[in-house]
């Protein structure tokens, strides 16, 4: 009470003070106004502090504002005049983001600020007692480089971008990598596209429109698509990738000369089967000419059309190449320079910028994806490499292969030839009106008109030809399969020692015998008909038995089977005769065996067959006329 009567009675204006139980913060809780003397002041208010042992600074700001709620009468306490000095914890240096740092930056944009290590510092209370720091470790400091696209403000301690990009620290270097690209050729610029900056601010297509012109874009810029694509950026929450920002036009280059082919031409790729799938093996018939056909017309190339950069400067087109086109073989030039005719009939072919006509079509390789099938309405065709499976060759004339024929499909109107062999385990079909020539064959169908010559071995192969068989000029081997000629066979060796099924035949029939026979068939099948409706007796018996209205009727139907007993009659004659003709022409036939005839072979001649049971040495099968039988010597 006495205290308080003294503040009371004092001359100046005084204050009592209060301090937090932590000794951390003090302030006034009670003023006692002046009695003529000084009134509340700031000055008055530091001497009164000083004055109760507190050595730490007040806080002038708050010292203002108590003395002018004392002056208002308003409420002052709560607020904090003198502080205490918190203790200070050790800390590494870091870097602190200014903001998200997953949006881009733009020029002058300080987006990281670098934090210095602080050591641990012992504080103080308002009444001088010490505060020691929790942690206890000596800090560390960090080293950060510069790099591209980066300033460093040693003021602010802050990194400041130079351009528009992402923010990047790596391996202790801190960059911005660019946002715009700008093509090689100077066309357009690309980039990835944001909603907003690391900031939050968003991103207009006007901002974008001053960094591209930054860069020293000159042409138009469509601010409306840039506007739409930071829209969508937005509604998805999404960054929008390699956007095109702004683009130039790109030269178009000029057409190098090309030929213009005047006659069909075959697809490159395939055509279209039934089912619509492309057949890539089928792309059509080469083309033909005849003699005086407008074949080709060459065309120059054209000169292009000019781009425009970023820049707003022109780009040059490329001009076209000139393409230089030959006449061949069969081609001559009109007086013009540029159109081709064909002065003969054959196979239109363009090889190293030669244009010619040609007897010949040469496929430089395999016949296979890369050809297509190959088809000519005129000539041969001739093949440096090998008919792979599933591909078909047809040519009028002859067809040449300097390779092998593997389970593919050929047609030759003369000749075939073949280096290799003919493998065709997966099917196909070799159909030659005239000789066939190979190496070997195995699981091969062959139908020949003419000669079949294969130098070494036959095997599981099925082989008809109406002329010859020859397989003597190498191993000359049949093992398997069925072998039938119409003129006979000359073989090193048939058979083997395992007893593999062998059939070797001779066959003379033509297709009009197989034709009369079926229509014998058909006339007897008639007859039979009419039998079983009428019956067989004579033609009074089966007239007696029928209504009178009905007998006319009948006894047309009854001259038609006297007709039809004829023509029967007159088939089975010329069959006959046939048989007697081709049995004749067997006379003169002959199977013969230069070395081997292994056990299990069997030999026909026509209907006939003999089946060989024990090895034979260089034997001769014949049609022996006498017995009607195979003979053998």
């Amino acid at each position: 009470m006495a205290d308080e009567q003294d503040l009371n009675n004092s001359v100046d204006a005084q204050f009592r003070f209060a301090m937090s139980e932590d000794g951390m913060k003090l302030g006034v809780n009670r003023y006692f106004p002046p009695n003529g003397g000084k009134g509340p002041s700031v000055e008055l208010l530091r001497s009164q502090v000083a004055a109760a042992g507190v050595q730490l600074p007040i806080d002038e700001n708050a010292a203002q504002r108590i003395v002018d709620a004392i002056g208002q009468n308003q409420e002052f306490r709560g607020i904090t005049l003198v502080r205490g000095i918190p203790a200070k914890e050790p800390r590494d240096a870091t870097l602190v983001a200014l903001g998200d740092l997953n949006f881009p930056v733009f020029p002058n944009d300080r987006f990281v600020r670098y934090r210095p290590a602080q050591a641990a510092e012992t504080g103080e209370t308002i009444d001088r007692r010490p505060l020691a720091p929790v942690g206890n470790f000596t800090p560390k400091d960090i080293t950060v480089e510069v790099g591209e696209n980066v300033d460093w403000d040693p003021v602010s301690e802050a990194y400041i971008s130079r351009i528009w990009g992402m923010a990047r620290l790596k391996d202790g270097v801190i960059t911005v990598d660019p946002i715009p690209h700008i093509s090689d050729d100077a066309v357009q610029v690309t980039g990835s596209m944001h909603h907003q900056d690391f900031k939050g601010k968003p991103i207009t297509p006007a901002r974008i429109d001053k960094e591209l012109r930054d860069l020293g874009v000159t042409i138009d810029i469509d601010l409306d698509l840039l506007d739409a694509k930071l829209k969508q950026a937005a509604a998805l929450g999404v960054t929008l990738f390699d956007q095109t920002l702004v683009k130039g036009i790109h030269p178009v280059p000029g057409r190098d000369g090309w030929l213009e082919y005047l006659v069909s031409t075959r697809e490159d790729a395939g055509i279209e089967d039934a089912a619509g799938r492309l057949d890539f093996r089928n792309r059509g018939t080469f083309p033909m000419a005849k003699p005086g056909q407008v074949i080709g017309r060459l065309h120059h190339p054209t000169a292009g059309e000019g781009g425009i950069d970023i820049y707003g400067k022109t780009i040059p087109a490329h001009a076209g190449n000139v393409l230089h086109v030959h006449a061949g073989e069969n081609v001559a030039v009109q007086e013009d320079g540029v159109t081709f005719m064909s002065k003969a009939q054959g196979v239109v072919v363009m090889e190293k910028g030669t244009l010619s006509v040609t007897e010949c079509l040469v496929i430089p390789g395999n016949v296979d994806f890369t050809s297509g099938n190959v088809t000519v309405e005129h000539g041969s065709v001739k093949i440096k490499g090998s008919i792979q499976a599933g591909f078909s060759v047809s040519a009028p004339e002859h067809v040449i292969v300097e390779g092998s024929i593997e389970s593919a499909t050929v047609y030759a109107g003369g000749l075939l030839e073949v280096s290799g062999g003919i493998l065709m385990p997966d099917g196909g079909m070799i159909v030659c009106d005239g000789q066939v020539v190979a190496n070997y064959a195995t699981n091969a169908k062959i139908r020949a008109g003419g000669d079949v010559h294969i130098a070494n071995e036959i095997q599981n192969s099925s082989i008809q030809a109406g002329g010859k068989l020859f397989a003597t000029s190498g191993k000359g081997i049949i093992q398997g399969g069925t072998i039938c000629t119409r003129k006979g066979m000359e073989i090193n060796e048939i058979g083997s020692e395992l007893g593999v099924n062998t059939t070797v035949c001779i066959h003379i029939e033509n297709d009009e015998d197989e034709e009369l026979r079926q229509e014998r068939a058909k006339v007897s099948q008639a007859i039979k008909k009419i039998d079983s409706a009428l019956g067989t007796e004579p033609p009074e018996i089966i007239l007696s038995r029928v209504p009178a209205e009905k007998r006319p009727a009948v006894k047309e139907v009854l001259k038609h089977r006297r007709t039809l007993v004829n023509r029967r009659k007159t088939l089975s004659e010329e069959i006959n005769q046939l048989m007697l003709k081709r049995q004749e022409e067997m006379n003169n036939v002959d199977i013969k065996i230069l070395k081997l005839v292994h056990p299990g072979t069997v030999i026909k001649f026509g209907n006939k067959g003999k089946e060989i049971g024990k090895r034979l040495e260089a034997s001769t099968f014949y049609w022996d006329v006498h017995h009607r039988d195979v003979a053998v010597k």
